[in-house]
């Protein structure tokens, strides 16, 4: 009897172990399929970004800042029309020169990101885009007595509010990850190339604020972004 009891008990035990991983696995293929026949909503919300590299590098010493936050939207987690609003300036002296340059003015960039991993689902994004950036700003220049290269005589480097403006644009390379619920940091590489500006006579521009020193070229980028959206919401495609 009691070896009866025994068979009885041990296949009941290997039934229901049976029974559990046969639900594991339905459960599963289950979540599987829901998976692949799912996908973000079309209109995923907005975030607030702040880059933080420059005011970290102007905090240790740079002569240049550039403080800027932006908007951006989130359709399908793929797309990411984004506006970035910032205030630049420089204040620094050539120590060879002993050319003192000095500008400050407010700045605009709009444009948009495509996240180019396959599964939208997760909080991950490689993107790239573009950005078309645009500022109007003055700026002053001093320095030692200059010798008039004609005429030989010599008068002193001292221009004040030279206005002129600049019409930029940025190709975007980045990556994005979330650390804290709601937040995410995002590091990206942008090359900046000049489409139009306004140059003055009497003195060429050191710095532009938004666009950095004058000459086209790289540039690092560090945001963080607040998602203004709790979780992914999503679709299914049947």
């Amino acid at each position: 009897m009691s070896k009866r009891i025994s068979v009885f008990i041990l296949s009941s035990l290997l039934l229901a172990v049976t029974l559990m991983a046969q639900e594991t696995t339905v459960k599963r293929a289950i979540q599987n399929e829901v998976a692949k026949n799912a996908a973000p909503s079309f209109f995923q919300g907005m975030a607030l970004t702040v880059e933080v590299g420059s005011p970290l590098v102007h905090a240790l010493g740079n002569d240049a800042l550039n403080a800027e936050a932006g908007l951006r939207l989130n359709f399908k987690n793929k797309y990411f029309p984004i506006a970035e609003l910032g205030f630049g300036k420089y204040d620094g002296k050539n120590n060879d020169t002993e050319i003192h340059y000095q500008t400050s003015a407010p700045y605009l960039r709009i444009g948009a990101d495509i996240n180019m991993l396959r599964d939208k689902l997760q909080e991950n994004r490689l993107m790239v885009g573009a950005r078309l950036g645009y500022t109007n700003y003055k700026f002053d220049v001093d320095g030692p007595e200059m010798k008039d290269p004609i005429w030989g005589n010599s008068k002193p480097l001292d221009y004040k509010d030279i206005s002129s403006n600049r019409l930029w644009m940025e190709i975007v390379f980045g990556l994005e990850s979330e650390i804290l619920r709601h937040f995410h940091m995002g590091f990206s590489i942008r090359y900046r190339f000049k489409l139009n500006e306004k140059l003055p006579d009497v003195a060429n521009p050191y710095y532009i604020p938004g666009f950095g020193h004058t000459d086209n070229g790289f540039k690092a980028t560090y945001n963080i972004y607040f998602d203004l959206t709790k979780k992914v919401k999503i679709k299914n495609l049947d």
